[in-house]
């Protein structure tokens, strides 16, 4: 049996749906006046946070430059830049400490934060995935190793720090227009909703 495809604005698709947009599968977390937030249904690819120093850091991790490339061949097979909303991200540690700042990026990853928000709309993976936010920070955590760990989810959904050269999954997080048509297979599964 063939699945039926309905192309739909992400703007009808509510907070949990799954839809497919620029070739991947997607759930959407949350809509607000600038777009929907939107995490990556699935690993994309498993890779070490970060070999070298600051190894906690997302803006020096060797994720970003895959992110990137990730981007670069979605705006080279067509999609428009501004398809993709910059997104603020807050790498404030577990402690509060702010010394790795707030990164904006069209492409990242979800904060411990923001998976204690969306947990329960998140669909569960065969492997543990990173998330943004530093265990500790070099200069300002009680434990100079705390820099090594970086929060992450496991199979099950629940999170822990994970050492920053363990090879775990990229589940990127993007934040697209309301606009943007996307594919639903159906109302039922997909969350689509005509309110």
């Amino acid at each position: 049996m063939s699945k039926i495809l309905k192309s739909v604005t992400l703007g009808d698709v509510k907070n949990g749906g799954i839809f497919r947009a620029l070739g991947k599968e997607f759930v959407k977390l949350d809509a607000d006046e600038h777009g929907c937030l939107v995490l990556a249904k699935d690993i994309w690819t498993r890779m070490p946070f970060r070999d070298g120093d600051d190894p906690n850091d997302l803006r020096r991790s060797e994720i970003m430059p895959y992110l990137g490339d990730c981007l670069a061949e979605f705006t080279k097979n067509g999609t428009p830049l501004s398809t993709f909303i910059p997104l603020r991200i807050d790498l404030q540690d577990t402690t509060g400490q702010n010394e790795y700042g707030i990164f904006e990026v069209r492409i990242g990853l979800l904060t411990l934060r923001g998976y204690g928000k969306y947990w329960r709309l998140i669909p569960k993976v065969d492997e543990p995935w990173w998330l943004a936010t530093p265990y500790g920070t070099p200069n300002c955590s009680p434990l100079t190793s705390d820099s090594n760990y970086v929060w992450g989810v496991g199979t099950g959904g629940s999170y822990g720090s994970i050492w920053y050269v363990n090879s775990c999954g990229v589940r990127p997080v993007l934040c697209f227009s309301s606009a943007l048509l996307v594919s639903v297979e159906d109302e039922r599964e997909a969350g689509f909703s005509l309110s």
